[in-house]
């Protein structure tokens, strides 16, 4: 029996084109191998304006945020504009909320602080950038220094580069190792 799977991408100001794009094409290339079973992804943005990333790519937003305990997957991307999207406290609501719920609920670089900021973190080990791991302390998390962490149903990415990892470690979780592993020779990332 297939299971298609929803995967929210929050958009906003500021996010590192990136942090999004090789979590994106990762989940995106599930769709190649099944009709039945693979991640049906959607932008989810904070607002109705389009979405200036940091270096100059916009995006118009599939969805405004709304319930994002709806969808399976939460994907956060990090960036300069995480500073902002730390102070939208519907989004940090709305990130709990899906936590909560049993949803996966993910970070790439640092967008580990908007989940840190959110209060998801607190007692469990994450990872971020480089250089700001030392301040997941302050949100109550563990740092450690991996591309990948998984605790629990959080999954957090170190830096920018760390986004295809993060794709593929939700598609290891949901789908299964084998599942990742076609994603990763289809993609042509080592791992």
């Amino acid at each position: 029996m297939g299971k298609v799977l929803k995967a929210a991408f929050i958009v906003f100001d500021g996010l590192e084109e990136l942090d999004l794009a090789g979590a994106w094409q990762a989940l995106g290339t599930t769709q190649h191998f099944s009709k039945e079973t693979y991640f049906l992804i959607e932008t989810v943005a904070l607002t109705s304006e389009m979405t200036r990333c940091a270096h100059g790519l916009t995006i118009k937003a599939d969805k405004r945020l709304s319930e994002l305990s709806t969808y399976d997957v939460i994907v956060v991307p990090g960036g300069p504009g995480v500073n902002n999207a730390m102070k939208n406290k519907r989004l940090l609501q709305e990130i709990r909320k899906a936590y909560e719920s049993g949803k996966i609920v993910s970070s790439i670089c640092t967008g580990a602080f908007v989940l840190a900021q959110a209060g998801i973190l607190e007692g469990k080990k994450a990872t971020t950038y480089h250089t700001e791991l030392n301040k997941l302390p302050k949100y109550g998390a563990v740092p450690v220094k991996q591309r990948v962490v998984v605790e629990g149903n959080v999954i957090t990415g170190a830096g920018v580069s760390a986004s295809v990892d993060v794709g593929l470690k939700i598609i290891e979780v949901v789908f299964g190792r084998e599942t990742a592993a076609k994603v990763a020779e289809r993609i042509e990332y080592k791992t």
